[in-house]
């Protein structure tokens, strides 16, 4: 069933644009980030059985998944979306996240849309959610903008759901957006 919803997900089509408008919105990229990290994880088996169910993806390899995680534990999938690529990365404790990338991008998504699914997710985690000042970060030859919504929990607990796009300084270049749930468990756990 999870592998069905993510493949429409890929098949959304855009949304009809006004001419001169840019046409990434991000509806497959929204779906797949709802209901991979929304609503499936931290469930890591679910995920990669319906990843491994989905056509066209495969499994990052290791240092594919290098690039995205670090140093970090963890694992990934690459599919084709049109001119753009989708990964999906899950990282594992101390800090567990799930991200949903898309990359060759213009940067530009439905803003209504993503809030529409933010305020969703801060419901089905019970509230209590606080929303972060938008900040802007430099590694490197890469600038990424970030904006999201985090809550504290008992004991050290936390969750965040983050919209980051990151575009290379250098003219010419594609932005990626990645939308990333964390979770910290209580106490460091």
């Amino acid at each position: 069933m999870i592998a069905a919803l993510l493949s429409l997900a890929l098949q959304a089509a855009p949304l009809p644009q006004p001419s001169g408008a840019p046409t990434f919105r991000g509806q497959g990229q929204m779906a797949m980030f709802d209901m991979i990290c929304g609503r499936v994880f931290p469930d890591e088996a679910r995920i990669a059985t319906a990843m491994a169910k989905l056509p066209g993806a495969r499994a990052l390899t290791p240092t594919e998944l290098r690039t995205y995680l670090k140093d970090d534990p963890g694992r990934g999938w690459i599919m084709p979306a049109g001119t753009s690529r989708i990964v999906v990365t899950l990282e594992a404790p101390p800090i567990r996240s799930c991200a949903v990338r898309m990359t060759n991008t213009d940067g530009v998504i439905d803003e209504g849309k993503w809030q529409q699914l933010l305020t969703a997710a801060q419901a089905r985690s019970g509230g209590g959610f606080v929303t972060l000042p938008p900040q802007t970060f430099e590694v490197g030859d890469i600038r990424s903008q970030a904006s999201g919504v985090q809550k504290q929990g008992a004991g050290g607990a936390a969750e965040a759901i983050y919209l980051i796009r990151s575009t290379p300084k250098q003219p010419g270049f594609a932005t990626e957006i990645r939308m990333v749930r964390q979770l910290v468990a209580p106490n460091g756990r």
